[in-house]
């Protein structure tokens, strides 16, 4: 169970390398733009920029900012530790103040973990030596030694620690001959503090997973773990295993209570989630998404209703930025060596998920590439493989995901050739309904024509490079609003050769691309966006390119006067400074900080934020749009944003405050996706009814029917979507339930008659075959109840196109909304669970039914086809 919103949707900011400062020289220079290879649009004026370089002794590991944008930390690959106080112009060695008061001889680190208040370090060094610094850096205590692995840090209480480590014989090579436990097995152990470190308490053996409970919970002593329900042997590690259990504990594990049993991974959500990965005993390869959204101590949790079945798998949460859930699920299918699994758009509830996009390309980490544009609701990019159909049934076991999160990794290591996995990169701009190629630019950053025009699956499309891989990934900021960079290239696939990755940047959320630089480049955003610093990380340089006008014109910078490997360009955490940090190593393997103050590019503050739109002001409203018919009007409504006019010579200031304005739009079709049960084509089209494993029809009431019941017509509103108006033909229809409203079946024939006539023109965004299907069924049920229905010269019903009539049925379910809603909620408690599994196995069936108290898991078989998926201009 992953989950890269852990990460806040940042690009990864380190990488596996290390710094350690021995020389400091201070210069400050005057950046002399010049042409650079591949660039017609060089910005001839001078722009004074203060560089500060330090070259340190090996690559940089690690480094955080401690909030705000001055104190930041960085840890060397040979395990030093740095502090700078100033955004990374100087650094100061911290060892002796590590070594001040304590007895051990060393002071390398090997990690280091921030509090969510950002003053709170913890530092986990070597020979069971450990630190922390609850004061920012400005003093450190040292730890009881202990030999740990990892800590987890409280949200409120700074002194207050959960760590973890492994017993003794996990590290001895006589594990039999000792009748200690610690001595003879290799377990996990968890240990809790209270006061900063000073003293570790053993609380529990056999832990896999442990975490602090939400501040929201409302309990500062409430922790959760997964745990081994049997405390003996050697612990087994990175399996799904049925003697593990989801628990809680107020008093650090005197007491415990299994709140999911068989509950192997955990991870906490926006928006109150929390999900579970389940296993089923009986079939410890089969496992069940579980999910709650209350607060508090006593959480109920619910199956994930899924439309396909679980086996062998894992997940990756990918968004619940919005209250819905996207979720990856791993179907172990992959192709040409890449990995792949479906991405799934839960409803409003996070419960019921309909298929959104297949054959998503995933690693086996359980990183994904799929991106939210940060900032914009409903937009989204992702990288799925074309799959042949012999791949297609092709199914591989894979261990389940171990980690929460990303593991830092070096963008150096170069991935294998995707050339032989077709991996095409798609964008939604309806939250998942609709999935388009990307137009390729017309002209490249030589501004010669790039020849490149789309046309369906098997045109030239443009295709970028995602997370998985070692090139920089597709990368949005909240604060540069509308602003996309990524490296890809142009054909009908994504290619890795070096030579054919070039840069790219969009300014309309992904609607248009400029491609900026031949060759792949790392890059940050700056000012909100209004300055772009990237560098050229194919081999080694000497320089950085920056814009100031969103990539309209480009400027070379001599950063050193020898040429290294640069790995990245950072900014602190909110973007809206004008420091930036470049890091990297030379040929002898020493390395290499440099920063960069551009405070002297604009001499003026942008002006006029209130004023936007017009010439006096440095400031315009943008509106994203998906280039359809529906124009501005995304997610239901239509949003005006304030930012920066392109060629305004001026910077944002640090705290500004984005004007919004919101204009809600008429209902379309794009404003629903298919309920449960229903699919589409991933390019768009009517939602079409899909067999379910259970058979499941939408027409039948429902077992428990309190007055009314609902009546889905295979939509469902987008959640967060606002339209309003024009939504009859999308909206479910409310029934009465047969033979309960009314005191006399005449009395209750009428009106059923009557409503039968009204929402029967409805149907018509049905397909033929499901009209069919839907009227028979209601024939059926409402003949059972003793209705007579209006009969016709070939006994069929009568259909009436009449838009008054769509209206009037309408306002005559309206009413019943309040009591539908309730009725809804009382439904989903009462339906029985689905087998899960392939054998008709009746102890199997009880699992689930314990899994699920409210018995509202349904299956559903469901064959995927490779997506032919429609451009933009289609």
């Amino acid at each position: 169970l992953a989950s890269p919103f852990m990460h806040a949707g940042r690009r990864m900011t380190t990488n596996g390398r290390a710094l350690t400062v021995l020389l400091g020289v201070l210069a400050t220079a005057a950046a002399k733009p010049s042409q650079w290879p591949g660039s017609s649009n060089e910005n001839t004026q001078a722009s004074p920029v203060a560089m500060q370089t330090k070259y340190i002794d090996s690559p940089l590991s690690d480094i955080q900012w401690l909030g705000g944008k001055h104190n930041v930390f960085v840890l060397s690959e040979k395990g030093v530790l740095y502090r700078s106080t100033d955004g990374g112009a100087t650094w100061t060695n911290q060892a002796r103040f590590l070594a001040s008061g304590s007895a051990s001889r060393s002071t390398k680190i090997k990690s280091m973990h921030i509090s969510s208040n950002h003053n709170t370090v913890f530092f986990i060094g070597h020979d069971s030596n450990n630190w922390v610094t609850i004061d920012g850096g400005d003093s450190y205590i040292k730890s009881m030694d202990v030999d740990l692995i990892d800590v987890r840090l409280h949200p409120t209480q700074p002194e207050w620690f959960l760590a973890s480590g492994n017993s003794a014989g996990c590290r001895t090579t006589s594990r039999g001959t000792s009748d200690n436990i610690d001595d003879k097995f290799c377990f996990r152990k968890l240990y809790v503090t209270k006061n900063a470190g000073r003293t570790f308490t053993d609380i529990r053996n056999y832990v896999v997973q442990y975490e602090w409970a939400p501040i929201a919970d409302g309990n500062e002593d409430l922790v959760y773990a997964t745990v081994h329900s049997v405390q003996e042997g050697n612990q087994k590690f990175g399996f799904w295993d049925q003697f593990v259990d989801f628990v809680s504990t107020t008093d650090y594990f005197s007491t415990t209570k299994v709140v999911v049993e068989y509950g192997n991974r955990f991870i906490f959500g926006e928006h109150n989630y929390v999900f579970i990965a389940a296993v089923n005993p009986h079939h410890e390869t089969s496992v069940n998404l579980m999910i709650s959204r209350d607060t508090g101590e006593k959480k109920t949790f619910q199956k994930a209703k899924l439309p396909v079945e679980v086996l062998e798998h894992s997940y990756t949460i990918l968004d619940t930025s919005e209250g819905s859930v996207f979720l990856h699920v791993n179907h172990n299918i992959q192709s040409g060596g890449a990995s792949t699994g479906n991405v799934y758009i839960s409803d409003a509830s996070g419960l019921s998920y309909s298929l959104s996009l297949p054959f998503n390309h995933r690693d086996k980490g359980g990183k994904c590439d799929f991106e939210k544009v940060e900032g914009l609701e409903g937009i989204y990019l992702a990288n799925f493989v074309d799959v042949d159909e012999k791949d297609k049934e092709s199914t591989f076991s894979e261990q389940p995901d171990t980690t929460i999160g990303e593991k830092h990794k070096s963008r150096k290591n170069r991935a294998a050739s995707k050339d032989r996995a077709k991996i095409k990169t798609v964008i939604t701009f309806d939250k998942g309904g609709i999935w388009s190629y990307l137009d390729a630019p017309k002209v490249d950053a030589r501004n010669q024509p790039t020849n490149c025009k789309g046309g369906g699956e098997s045109g030239c499309h443009l295709h970028l490079h995602g997370i998985t891989d070692a090139f920089g990934p597709f990368y949005s900021l909240q604060s540069a609003t509308g602003i996309i960079m990524a490296t890809g290239s142009l054909g009908n696939h994504l290619h890795d050769r070096l030579g054919e990755i070039n840069t790219y940047l969009s300014r309309d959320a992904g609607l248009t691309w400029k491609e900026v630089a031949k060759g792949s480049h790392i890059y940050e955003y700056g000012d909100h966006g209004g300055l772009i610093v990237m560098a050229f990380d194919e081999g080694p340089t000497d320089h950085v390119l920056y814009t100031w006008d969103e990539g309209r014109t480009w400027s070379k910078l001599i950063i050193a006067d020898f040429k290294f490997e640069i790995e990245n360009v950072i900014i602190e955490p909110s973007a809206t400074s004008l420091h930036f940090v470049v890091y990297g190593y030379k040929s002898d393997n020493d390395g290499v900080l440099i920063s960069l103050d551009f405070s002297s590019l604009h001499q003026a503050e942008c002006k006029g934020i209130d004023a936007a739109g017009t010439d006096a002001s440095d400031y315009e409203f943008w509106s994203p749009s998906d280039g359809r018919m529906n124009g501005q009007c995304l997610m239901g409504h239509k949003v005006k944003y304030t930012r920066r006019k392109q060629d305004a010579q001026c910077y944002n200031p640090e705290e500004i405050e984005r004007m919004e304005d919101v204009e809600h739009c008429v209902c379309t079709e794009e404003d629903f996706e298919c309920d449960y049960g229903f699919a589409r084509s991933v390019q768009g089209g009517p939602c079409e009814r899909v067999k379910t494993k259970d058979a499941e029809d939408p027409t039948i009431p429902p077992d428990t029917c309190n007055r009314f019941y609902t009546v889905t017509k295979g939509y469902r509103r987008v959640a967060g979507d606002t339209c309003r108006g024009g939504s009859d033909k999308w909206d479910p229809v409310i029934l009465p339930c047969p033979g309960k409203f009314f005191s006399t079946t005449q009395h209750a024939g009428k009106f059923v008659l009557g409503v039968l006539f009204l929402i029967a023109i409805s149907l018509g965004v049905v397909t033929a075959a499901g009209k069919v299907d839907f009227v028979e069924n209601l024939k059926k049920v409402w003949k059972r109840a003793g209705y007579t229905p209006l009969k016709t010269d070939d006994d069929e019903f009568v259909f009436d196109d009449e838009d008054d009539d769509l209206n009037q049925s309408a306002e005559l379910v309206h009413e019943f909304d309040d009591l539908a809603d309730k009725d809804s909620k009382r439904r989903r408690k009462k339906k029985k669970a689905a087998e899960l599994d392939d054998e008709d196995d009746e102890d199997e069936d009880d699992f689930d039914d314990e899994l699920d108290g409210h018995k509202d898991d349904a299956g559903m078989e469901i064959s995927v086809s490779v997506p032919t998926l429609a451009s933009p201009e289609d």
